[in-house]
């Protein structure tokens, strides 16, 4: 890719973020936070609301399946490329799958098929 290219895909994906699909929050973790204990007492707590850890991982998702289109409709890349992209793109969905128990309805889940 070269830099136009390149310029054009990060413009695509900044409105597909802005046009992104939300996803909701199972009810049982809406209003919670999730804290974050280090093992050194010494060191800081940290926590994060539910929500908004939520709203980042749906952006991820979002941005996979932009890539996923980007990758499919390049007519630059060969057909054992797309398949090579396509293979990392479902290993990320596999390992976000455990964030699915966070999702309310089964259709925002990750799958790794």
């Amino acid at each position: 890719m070269d830099y136009d290219e390149i310029k054009l895909l990060a413009k695509l994906l900044a409105k597909e973020l802005e046009e992104s699909k939300s996803a909701d929050l199972a009810p049982k973790w809406e209003g919670a936070t999730i804290e974050f204990i280090p093992s050194d007492s010494d060191l800081a707590k940290h926590s994060i609301e539910i929500d908004k850890l939520m709203h980042k991982i749906v952006m991820v998702r979002d941005n996979l399946r932009v890539l996923e289109q980007q990758i499919n409709s390049n007519d630059n890349l060969s057909e054992g490329e797309k398949i090579k992209f396509q293979n990392y793109i479902t290993k990320c969905y596999g390992s976000l799958t455990s964030f699915n128990f966070m999702f309310k309805k089964d259709d925002d889940k990750f799958s790794s098929k």
